[in-house]
């Protein structure tokens, strides 16, 4: 995680007096039209302490100790659970649960998801919310998260989203953006290590969304749009008040260019809930099947590892492959195999079935594999995730290229 300079302190918190940061830089470029001193003091006559930081940083963690005490777990809070809490899911989203689109930014996978985001939103917040002020701030978290959750939904509309990810990549694309626009109001040092650790966060966060399964980069992406527009309407220099001009042209044009976009992205969004509505039987089925697709992955994955690393037995293994992963994907099968809605697309059903059945097969293989001890069913059951995949991008390239699909 990166941290810029002023969150450095040595033997101060944020809390403290201005001078005691002069422990950590000194300042007196003749290129900054600020000298260190200068700038601490205007920056803390701003907001004396970052309360609308803190404040979300503890609402964050108690609503995760909440979930993490209903699911029973720290580190993986199950999809269902966060979708009867409000994650981002498009069929509820659509079916006009649009408060969702909110509450998804106070909910969290597990430990390490909550533990980031709250390190990050904790270390950039306390200079962001100095710098546009409490209320600027405030508006600046909520429009980017609002935004971040609507570019995940128009994105993909299967997985459940939940996160603060988008509105403290809002918050970095805000600080980035001043840095930028308000050259003459950070001294030169300060301004060159809080640029390059922007960046590298930035730089760093978006190669890792897009390297590792799972992550949601489209709301990072939509995120970080919005924190850079309003960052760029909003900022003043430190020598002005109020922080944040709210009926100047700049500000009421970034809001506004934020709002035409979010609408823009929830108007392209492909009406998920729509079709679902066609049929109550199919519908359930595929609510069903998303959600149990998501965790019989995550549960195959997690009790592979368990065996690697010695914790779960080959034995218990095959138990839990033979008596509960293997059921579980033959009843998504059957489920799947119903009665068909009135004017459901026939190949979408039937790819759908052949996904699950190569899901089922690799599990089965794998089972062969841990009897066997031979490496062809570890390799035939690579062969059939890979199959699995294979039809699903199938699937998505083919919606993609329907009228009015993305």
């Amino acid at each position: 995680m990166i941290s810029h300079p002023l969150l450095r302190p040595s033997g101060a918190g944020w809390g403290s007096s201005a001078g005691a940061y002069n422990q950590v830089f000194f300042l007196s470029s003749p290129l900054a039209a600020l000298n260190y001193d200068t700038f601490i003091n205007l920056l803390f006559s701003r907001v004396r302490r970052a309360d609308v930081t803190l404040a979300l940083v503890v609402a964050n963690s108690l609503v995760f100790l909440g979930l993490a005490a209903l699911a029973g777990s720290l580190m993986q809070i199950p999809s269902d659970v966060l979708i009867r809490l409000g994650g981002n899911f498009a069929p509820a989203v659509q079916s006009g649960e649009r408060w969702r689109l909110v509450t998804a930014l106070f909910l969290h996978g597990g430990l390490l998801h909550v533990g980031l985001n709250m390190l990050a939103l904790y270390q950039a917040g306390q200079v962001v919310e100095r710098l546009f002020g409490r209320v600027g701030f405030a508006v600046l978290y909520l429009v980017a998260g609002l935004l971040a959750s609507l570019a995940s939904l128009w994105w993909r509309q299967g997985p459940v989203s939940v996160g603060a990810s988008g509105a403290v990549f809002g918050v970095y694309g805000a600080l980035l953006t001043y840095l930028l626009h308000q050259r003459g109001s950070v001294p030169a040092e300060v301004f060159r290590e809080m640029r390059s650790g922007t960046v590298a966060f930035l730089g760093y966060s978006l190669f890792a969304g897009f390297s590792i399964a799972g992550i949601d980069n489209a709301a990072h992406l939509g995120g970080l749009l919005a924190g850079a527009i309003l960052g760029l309407a909003f900022a003043r220099p430190l020598v002005e008040t109020p922080p944040v001009a709210w009926g100047s042209p700049r500000a009421l044009g970034g809001l506004l260019l934020c709002g035409l976009i979010g609408y823009a992205l929830w108007q392209q969004t492909p009406p998920v809930a729509q079709a679902l509505e066609r049929g109550s039987a199919y519908q359930q089925a595929l609510q069903h099947f998303a959600l149990e697709d998501q965790e019989l992955q995550r549960e195959q994955l997690a009790l592979l590892a368990a065996v690697q690393s010695r914790q779960v037995s080959e034995a218990a293994a095959l138990d839990t492959l033979e008596d509960e992963l293997i059921p579980r994907w033959e009843r998504q099968i059957a489920l799947l195999s119903g009665e068909r809605a009135p004017g459901e697309s026939d190949w979408q059903r039937t790819e759908l079935i052949h996904y699950a059945s190569a899901r089922r097969d690799a599990s089965q293989a794998l089972v062969q594999a841990l009897q066997s001890r031979q490496e062809i069913w570890l390799e035939r059951a690579r062969t059939l995730q890979l199959k699995a995949d294979n039809i699903l991008l199938q699937m998505r390239l083919r919606q993609s290229m329907a009228p009015g699909g993305r």
